[in-house]
């Protein structure tokens, strides 16, 4: 996924995805919920892209560039 990066509050980089297929059902073209409960202990930050029809779409870390 690519990124948007813009400067936050204090100096803190705000990335933005580019585009909203991310959380787009491949199926059908709805625009999916998102579901924060896929994070799992220790792992960190995720949050999945569910459309109510077909399931999960995507799965997002917004943290993954500093892992």
């Amino acid at each position: 996924m690519e990124y948007d990066e813009f400067d936050g509050p204090d100096g803190v980089p705000v990335r933005m995805p580019t585009s909203d297929d991310y959380r787009t059902c491949a199926e059908c073209g709805a625009d999916c919920y998102p579901d924060p409960s896929i994070s799992v202990d220790g792992q960190g930050a995720r949050m999945a892209f569910v459309c109510p029809e077909h399931g999960v779409q995507s799965i997002v870390d917004p943290f993954e560039d500093q892992r």
